[in-house]
C-alpha cells in the first residue's frame, strides 16, 4: 500500500527510509495573491488551495500559524481599524502601550506587519511585562479544522507562534534596532521581557505536548546580520529547553530557516531542532544546499532547496530542470532526510506548471539513494 502525502512528509522528518525524495511545496502566497486579484488560472477559479494541491498531485504544506491562541486578561483593550492599519491599545495598571499592524489585502496578506511597535521607551517595560504575565494560552480550534481540510494530502504546519520568545521581544515588541540599543542601555530589563515571553511559551508548550500534533513550529525568519550577535546567548539555550520537552513527549520541532544564515550555520545543530524548513539556497542566499546539509548534519531534516525565483517566467525550462537535477539532487545526495520544497514560498508571478514539473523530475531522478 502506497504512503499518503502526509505519511511521506512525516517519515522524512523522523528519518525513516523512503524510496524517493518527498515533496512538500508551499503555495499559499501565490494562491492568496491570485485569489485576492481574481487571477487564478481559469481551471482553478473558485477552488481552495487544497483543491489545487490535490489536482496537481503534491503533498501540501498548509500553514496554520499558531496552535495556541492568546487571551489577555485583567487588561483593558481598545482596538481601532482604519485599513490597512489595525491599532491595539493596552491599558494596564502600569501604564498604556499600543501597537499598530499593517495588512495588505491586495496581496492576500494574512499576517500583520508592525508599523508601530508596542515598546516606545523605557517607561513601557512594566506595562509590557504585565501584559505577557497576564496572557492566557488556549488551544486554537482552527487547527483541528485545518487538519480536517488537509486530511492525508499534506501536513499542517503549526506551533507556538511564528517567532520564538527571544525573537518576539526583538521583532514584534521592540523592533530590531531598538532592541540592540536597549540591550546596551537596559540589559536587565530586556532580559526580564525575554524571560516573561519564555514563561508564556512554556504555558503554551504544556498545552501543545498534550495534543496529537507530531511536528511543532518553534521559530523562524532568522537573518545572520541581525541574529548572530544574540543567537548563542538567547536562542540556543531556549531551543534546547523547548526540544527537551518536545522530544520527551515524542514530538519533533521545526524552524522556518528561510533567511540568510551563513554566519548562523555553526550554531544551528546546537539548537537540537529536528527540521529546518523553507531553506533558501544560493543564489537567493549565500549558502548552498550542500553547505547547509553539512552544517545541520545527516540526523536532521532539511525542507526546501529550490530558489523561489526559479519558478517565475524569467527562468527557462532548461535552466529550471538543470538546477533540480544537476544542482539540487546532486548536492543533497544520497537524499535521505530531505524534503523538496521552495524557499520559502511560491511567488505570485510563478508558473503553477513548475510545481508539477518538480514532481515529474523527482519521479525520474529522485529515487533514493541518489548518487552524487
Amino acid at each position: 500500500m502506497s504512503m499518503t502525502g502526509r505519511e511521506r512528509l512525516l517519515a522524512a522528518c523522523r528519518g525513516e527510509q523512503l524510496d524517493k525524495l518527498p515533496y512538500g511545496p508551499r503555495i499559499d502566497l501565490w494562491y492568496n495573491y491570485h485569489r485576492a486579484h481574481g487571477t487564478l488560472p481559469p481551471k482553478y477559479q473558485g477552488w481552495s488551495m487544497m483543491d489545487i494541491c490535490r489536482d496537481v498531485g503534491v503533498a501540501a504544506q498548509y500553514r496554520h500559524y499558531s496552535l495556541v491562541l492568546e487571551q489577555v486578561i485583567d487588561v483593558e483593550i481598545v482596538e481601532t481599524e482604519e485599513m490597512p492599519y489595525k491599532t491595539t491599545e493596552y491599558r494596564t495598571p502600569h501604564g498604556t502601550v499600543s501597537n499598530s499592524l499593517m495588512f495588505n489585502p491586495h496581496e492576500g496578506a494574512i499576517i500583520g506587519y508592525e508599523s508601530e511597535h508596542l515598546f516606545k521607551s523605557a517607561t513601557d517595560y512594566a506595562a509590557i511585562k504585565y501584559i505577557l504575565e497576564h496572557t492566557r494560552p488556549v488551544l486554537d480550534p482552527g487547527y483541528i479544522e485545518a487538519c480536517e481540510e488537509v486530511g492525508n494530502d499534506g501536513l499542517v504546519m503549526s506551533g507556538i507562534r511564528p517567532w520564538s520568545a527571544p525573537q518576539r521581544v526583538m521583532r514584534e515588541i521592540m523592533g530590531y534596532e531598538t532592541f540592540f540599543y536597549e540591550l546596551v542601555d537596559n540589559p536587565g530589563k530586556v532580559e526580564e521581557l525575554i524571560e516573561a515571553a519564555k514563561a508564556l511559551d512554556r504555558k503554551k508548550l504544556e498545552l501543545i505536548v498534550a495534543t496529537d500534533v507530531e511536528l511543532v513550529h518553534v521559530a523562524g525568519n532568522w537573518s545572520d546580520e541581525i541574529h548572530t550577535p544574540v543567537f548563542e546567548r538567547f536562542f540556543v539555550p531556549w531551543f534546547r529547553e523547548v526540544n527537551e520537552l518536545l522530544h520527551a513527549h515524542g514530538k519533533l520541532s521545526v524552524a522556518h530557516a528561510d533567511g540568510e544564515n551563513k554566519r548562523l550555520l555553526p550554531l544551528l545543530r546546537d539548537t537540537d531542532i529536528d527540521v529546518f524548513e523553507a531553506f533558501t539556497p544560493a543564489p537567493m542566499t549565500k549558502v548552498t544546499n550542500a553547505e547547509f546539509r553539512r552544517a545541520v548534519g545527516n540526523d536532521r531534516t532539511v525542507w526546501g532547496g529550490i530558489p523561489a525565483t526559479l519558478f517565475s517566467e524569467s527562468t527557462s525550462d532548461e535552466v529550471f530542470d538543470n538546477y533540480i537535477v544537476n544542482n539540487l539532487f546532486k548536492e543533497i545526495a544520497p537524499g535521505y532526510r530531505f524534503i523538496v520544497g521552495m524557499g520559502d514560498n511560491l511567488p505570485f508571478d510563478a508558473r503553477i506548471e513548475r510545481v508539477i514539473r518538480v514532481a515529474e523530475l523527482i519521479e525520474a531522478h529522485g529515487r533514493l539513494p541518489i548518487s552524487g
